[in-house]
């Protein structure tokens, strides 16, 4: 009896049998990718745990970046009172090829001197920056600083002005304390401004600090009112106390300077081009201000008297129609050069300093290197607890091994 399979009927069972293998092998892929256990799944988690943590890690070595989350961005973005902002230093650049230049010593004088002479001068140079930053005044007292802020507007070709006041840093030197004055610190309104509109082309109004009183409460500033192509139309008289924060303008000085000469001469002063000359506060009664008036009729301008005003307003007296001269008391100070810096005293600090600076970075790579050790240190701890946490629960998800016996018995 022949016993054997024919090949086609053996190949037939090979077929069936690799294509059953197939369908378990294939079920048991899906079923691999479509289904974890909660061991595996708890892996998976951990993993990606770890691997945040290095990154994290390795991010914290690394300098500043501009790319960074929404999060970091809006801490970044917070708004940083004036008071607390750090303003560098400037740093030259250091090539072989560079020149030496004198560097500039200053010092402090007496900012309105002679009186009534503090000017703001304009050059080309605004229509083209748009803002520039006047000479600025320093208190008596030397904490703070008033500066003139001026504008200029394309659309009318017209000029306006603010005073801002700068808080000084008491704790350095007096020069160095002004020369480190910065508008970034400035008050954010000003004390004083000139009228904005631009209705009339061509028309300029600046306003320039004349001085401090003597015990620095108070400060005296003028306003010029003109037109570009006809020169000055009006200067108005401001006083701007610092105790009440409120500003003056003292309209009453042209007002007495009008009536009387109207009441002694008979001339109508609206119909003659004259103007008021401030000159500062008065050196025998610091309420008191002096201002000096001119005609501008002919070729020498008319002198229409010496007057003084008090900082309210409230009360306006002749001084003199002869004399100009006038005891005005300077009070404020400004910065000014005094020389240059010798040289050989420019190249001994700057050896100093680059001894100094080489130093400072050799600190600082080491204690960058003591903080990434340290963070390493934090990393490896908080991965190999992390590593323990997972073998611990190893133990809950391993299943356990057990068979049952015939007699019960596990």
């Amino acid at each position: 009896m022949n016993r054997s399979i024919r090949p086609s009927g053996f190949l037939l069972i090979l077929l069936i049998a690799g294509f059953c293998q197939l369908v378990c092998l294939n079920g048991a892929c899906a079923k691999k990718n479509t289904q974890n256990t909660p061991y595996q799944e708890y892996l998976y988690q951990q993993k990606v745990l770890r691997k945040i943590e290095k990154s994290n890690y390795k991010e914290s070595l690394l300098p500043f970046s501009g790319f960074m989350s929404s999060e970091d961005y809006e801490k970044k973005s917070k708004d940083v009172p004036t008071s607390s902002i750090s303003i560098p230093d400037p740093k030259l650049p250091n090539d072989i090829n560079m020149k030496y230049i004198p560097q500039p010593t200053y010092k402090l004088t007496r900012y309105n001197s002679p009186p009534g002479t503090p000017e703001i001068r304009i050059d080309r140079s605004l229509r083209f920056d748009r803002q520039v930053n006047g000479q600025g005044v320093t208190s008596p007292d030397k904490s703070m600083m008033v500066y003139p802020a001026i504008y200029y507007y394309v659309s009318s070709k017209t000029t306006a002005c603010d005073l801002f006041v700068i808080p000084l840093d008491m704790s350095l030197p007096d020069v160095d304390r002004v020369l480190r004055a910065n508008v970034a610190r400035r008050n954010p309104d000003p004390i004083l401004s000139t009228d904005k509109s631009i209705d009339v082309d061509y028309a300029f109004k600046t306003m320039t600090p004349i001085d401090f009183s003597a015990d620095g409460l108070r400060l005296l500033a003028k306003e010029k009112i003109g037109y570009e192509f006809d020169g000055i139309w009006k200067t108005n008289l401001w006083s701007y106390d610092f105790e009440t924060k409120t500003a003056k303008n003292l309209v009453e000085v042209r007002d007495a300077i009008k009536l009387y000469w109207l009441e002694t001469k008979g001339i109508r002063l609206d119909e003659k081009r004259w103007d008021i000359f401030p000159l500062g506060f008065d050196v025998s009664d610091p309420t008191r201000i002096i201002v000096t008036a001119y005609a501008y009729t002919g070729d020498v301008p008319k002198f229409l008297g010496t007057w003084s005003v008090d900082y309210k307003g409230e009360r306006t007296l002749l001084v003199s129609l002869f004399d100009a001269n006038a005891g005005v008391s300077t009070n404020g100070y400004k910065l000014v050069q005094s020389g240059v810096v010798n040289i050989e005293k420019v190249f001994a600090a700057e050896k100093t300093q680059n001894k100094t600076i080489k130093a400072n970075r050799k600190k600082e790579k080491k204690v960058q290197k003591t903080n990434a050790k340290a963070g390493q240190e934090v990393l490896n701890k908080k991965i190999k607890e992390m590593k323990a946490q997972e073998a611990a629960r190893k133990k809950i998800y391993q299943p356990k091994n057990t068979f049952s016996a015939p007699t019960g018995m596990n």
